[in-house]
């Protein structure tokens, strides 16, 4: 189908292998060069790996909080996923503009035309009978939202397991902050969905939404305690500061003790503006 379709038709995705690879490139080398570290919170370690060799359709739920968000999902599919064929929606009047999307699997509707819901699950199917291990990843709550507010989910991903036996989902959560270097941190947290008693389309909105809320909210508190060691490395410096700094650091502690921001005296209160 040709990408200046009317409004409220589906644009599919238009796979290009060799472009996928050097887009993979791309992006481990912005993620590496724009954070200072992606960590991924320990208990969520053997689930990602075991995702690449389950057979059948997955649905990867992630929260949205901000434009980072699809190329970090594509580093982790680099890392994690190689084994798996992945397609996902987006807006389809921006599709259009961003056409070479279209050649690592993004597909394009519109989000706020009710008509494009049975395209959508009738293309979705279609891939997902076409491949051994297809993956959707999606972002159910349609639009940007802070990390911190209540999850509200669209109804397509629901709609889409529904309508797929023995589907399996994942929800990743995702937070960006800032804690000891200069540049920030991305902070991720994955669990599975489990399949409710009644796997209706309301069914497993209930599901999806118990799964993403509590997850986020145990993403938040790790981020809030600032404990990388409750997360595992994927790319970056580790708890490097900055190159310079940490040479300081080390001249200096061979002359005494070396000072840590974890324990530092916090500064002194400003007096309140009048």
């Amino acid at each position: 189908m040709d990408p200046r379709t009317r409004d409220g038709e589906l644009i599919p995705a238009a796979h290009d292998p060799r472009f996928e690879r050097v887009f993979a490139w791309y992006t481990r080398r912005l993620v590496r060069r724009s954070w200072h570290a992606l960590r991924l919170e320990r208990s969520g370690l053997d689930l990602a790996r075991e995702l690449n060799t389950i057979d059948g359709p997955l649905i990867l739920l992630t929260n949205h909080i901000g434009w980072w968000d699809p190329l970090i999902v594509f580093e982790l599919r680099r890392m994690f996923w190689s084994q798996r064929r992945g397609i996902a929606p987006m807006d389809a009047a921006q599709l259009r503009r961003f056409r070479f999307m279209r050649k690592i699997g993004i597909f394009g509707i519109d989000p706020d035309d009710s008509s494009s819901m049975p395209p959508m699950l009738s293309y979705i199917a279609g891939f997902f009978a076409s491949h051994d291990r297809p993956t959707l990843c999606i972002t159910p709550q349609g639009r940007f939202a802070d990390p911190r507010e209540s999850i509200q989910l669209r109804p397509g991903a629901a709609a889409v397991a529904a309508a797929t036996p023995g589907i399996t989902l994942a929800a990743l959560s995702i937070e960006y902050a800032f804690w000891q270097d200069r540049k920030p941190e991305a902070l991720l947290r994955l669990v599975r969905v489990p399949t409710p008693k009644v796997p209706s389309t309301s069914g497993w909105l209930r599901a999806m939404s118990s799964a993403m809320q509590a997850n986020a909210q145990a993403l938040s508190a790790l981020v809030i305690a600032r404990d990388e060691s409750s997360f595992e490395l994927l790319t970056g410096s580790g708890s490097s500061i900055n190159p310079i700094y940490d040479l300081i650091l080390r001249l200096r502690s061979r002359h005494g003790p070396i000072p840590s921001h974890r324990n530092a005296h916090p500064p002194p209160h400003l007096p309140r503006s009048a």
